[in-house]
C-alpha cells in the first residue's frame, strides 16, 4: 500500500485536535459507571457476563496510546516466546487493535505484518465530496478504511476467538464504560479506537460509541469485572510529563492529558503486574514512523519483568473464588 503522509503542520494539527478532543471529553464527562447490559441484537457486539465455571485465571490488559500501541506487540512477542497464554485479553483503543488480533489466534509475526499497512491513507480517510454534501457530521473522517482494514484481519465474531476478548468503548452521550465482548470484532474494535472529533462515532445498540481511552485508558477494572483472578497490564498511555509545553495549543493538550491521568493511575493499582515500556519523550502521540523501536521497547520492558510475569501465570487460582465473584458482580 502506498504511503500517504500529511505535511508536518497538518499532521501536528490533526494530532492535537484528536488528542485534545479525546482528553477534553475525559475531563468534562461525568464519572463513568460501567453499564454491563446482557440483552442485545445477536449481530451486535455486547457484554457477556462471566460464567461461574469459566473465570479467566490470567488476563492481559492493553492500554490506549495511539502509535505507542506498537509497544504492546513487543510484550506479546515475549509472552509468545515464553509460551505464556492469557485466558482473557482486554484492550482499549490501540490496545484493542493489537489485542483483538492476538486473541483471534494471529501469531505476533502476522500481527506485525498486518499493522505494517496502517498508514495515513487508512487512518485519515477524509472525503471532500462527503463533506461538501453532508458536512463533517460528528467526525472529520468516517473511519471506513480503518473498519475495512479491521474486517480483513478480524473476520470471526468475538465469541469464536480462541482467547476470550473484550474491547472497551465510551458511550459519548452518557460517559459510561461500554464492554464489547460479543459479535462483530472489527466493529467493536473500530468503536474502541474512534478518537472523538477525528473519527465519527459508531451507533451500536442505540448508543453512540467512541474511543475507550476517554473513560478507561487502561481497562484493568473491566478485566476484573470479567472475572480475571490475575491481571498483567501493558501501559503505553501518553503521560503528562512527556508533553513539550511550548504554547497555548500544547497547554490545551496538556490539560486534557492531566485530567485523564487519574484513570490510568487508578487502574494500574488494580493490576498484579504493570509493564511500562521505556518510550522516549520525543515520540509523537500519533506518529507512525517509530514502529520498530516501539516494539523493541515493549519487548525489553517485558523481558526486564519476566520473573514477575512468569509468577502471574504460574500462581494458582485464588481459593476464595466465590467471594471474588461476589466482589466482581457487586
Amino acid at each position: 500500500m502506498a504511503q500517504f503522509r500529511l505535511p508536518d503542520r497538518r499532521r501536528v494539527l490533526v494530532g492535537a485536535l484528536g488528542g485534545a478532543v479525546a482528553w477534553l471529553a475525559t475531563g468534562c464527562a461525568a464519572p463513568a459507571v460501567d453499564r454491563l447490559d446482557s440483552a442485545a441484537a445477536p449481530d451486535e457486539p455486547d457484554f457477556a457476563p462471566p460464567r461461574d465455571d469459566a473465570l479467566p485465571r490470567v488476563a492481559l490488559v492493553l492500554s490506549g496510546g495511539a502509535a505507542r500501541g506498537f509497544a504492546h506487540l513487543g510484550v506479546l512477542q515475549v509472552l509468545e516466546h515464553e509460551g505464556l497464554r492469557p485466558d482473557l485479553v482486554v484492550g482499549t483503543s490501540a490496545g484493542a487493535i493489537v489485542g483483538a488480533m492476538y486473541a483471534s489466534g494471529m501469531a505476533t509475526a502476522e500481527i506485525e505484518r498486518a499493522t505494517e499497512s496502517l498508514d495515513w491513507g487508512v487512518l485519515f480517510d477524509f472525503d471532500p465530496v462527503r463533506t461538501v454534501f453532508n458536512g463533517l457530521g460528528l467526525g472529520l473522517v468516517p473511519g471506513a478504511r480503518l473498519e475495512s482494514f479491521l474486517h480483513r484481519h478480524l473476520a470471526a465474531p468475538i465469541e469464536r476467538f480462541p482467547i476470550a476478548f473484550a474491547a472497551v468503548a465510551t458511550d459519548m452521550q452518557t460517559g459510561d464504560v461500554v464492554v464489547l465482548n460479543r459479535g462483530d470484532a472489527a466493529r467493536a474494535v473500530r468503536a474502541s479506537c474512534g478518537v472523538p472529533g477525528l473519527y465519527a462515532p459508531l451507533r451500536i445498540r442505540g448508543r453512540l460509541l467512541g474511543d475507550g481511552q476517554v473513560v478507561s485508558p487502561l481497562p484493568v477494572r473491566t478485566a476484573r469485572r470479567l472475572g480475571a483472578l490475575r491481571v498483567l497490564a501493558s501501559d503505553v498511555v501518553y503521560p503528562p510529563y512527556h508533553t513539550e509545553l511550548s504554547g497555548p495549543l500544547s497547554m490545551v493538550f496538556q490539560s486534557m492529558i492531566v485530567s485523564g491521568w487519574r484513570h490510568v493511575l487508578n487502574e494500574r493499582a488494580l493490576a498484579d503486574v504493570v509493564i511500562l515500556p521505556g518510550i522516549r519523550r520525543s515520540t509523537e502521540q500519533l506518529g507512525l514512523g517509530s514502529r520498530e523501536w516501539l516494539t523493541q521497547a515493549g519487548e525489553k520492558a517485558a523481558q526486564d519483568r519476566i520473573a514477575e510475569i512468569r509468577a502471574v501465570f504460574a500462581r494458582p487460582a485464588a481459593p476464595a473464588v466465590e467471594a471474588l465473584q461476589g466482589a466482581i458482580r457487586g
